[in-house]
């Protein structure tokens, strides 16, 4: 019976400190979905969007990192092709994602960085027009800490607002 309760006591013990960090979370309306119209170009805004980067504002920024979450402010068009897909973010010139799988309702693409070890990916449904786009850089060469952001955006035909 001591031993049982020894081992509680471990167990408490090594999960208090996983525990106690707070992991904080924000509610957002989901805008409403709609089929994707592939013959349109189209402009998806921020639903939510999540980030892992340097921590600038700290006394020793190499030894922190930052995670950030929020509705985001990105803007993409996006224009579908056969095996690629234009992705314009911010109003910038579009980059070329190469297709990797379009299965029913999903269609996938990525960038690879050709300076730098970056990964980019979109993930599109087409039944709701709801979108997953993220980038991934191993390791920032200005600091060496790798960066990360995600979002969630709602797409619409940019005929429409």
């Amino acid at each position: 019976m001591l031993h049982n309760w020894f081992s509680v006591l471990c167990l408490f013990v090594a999960i208090s400190p996983v525990s106690a960090q707070s992991i904080s979370s924000q509610t957002f309306p989901l805008p409403k979905s709609r089929v994707w119209d592939p013959k349109t170009v189209q402009i998806c805004s921020s639903v939510g969007q999540v980030g892992i980067r340097q921590a600038k504002e700290t006394p020793d920024p190499s030894e922190y990192f930052l995670v950030e979450a929020g509705r985001g402010e990105s803007r993409l068009e996006i224009t579908l092709h056969e095996k690629e897909v234009l992705v314009g973010v911010n109003g910038a010139k579009p980059e070329k994602y190469n297709v990797v799988s379009n299965a029913v309702g999903v269609l996938t693409a990525v960038l690879i960085g050709d300076v730098e070890p970056k990964v980019s990916s979109i993930s599109i449904d087409l039944v709701t027009s709801y979108v997953i786009w993220s980038t991934t850089e191993p390791r920032d060469f200005t600091a060496d800490v790798p960066r990360h952001s995600a979002a969630l955006l709602a797409c619409y035909p940019a005929s429409k607002p």
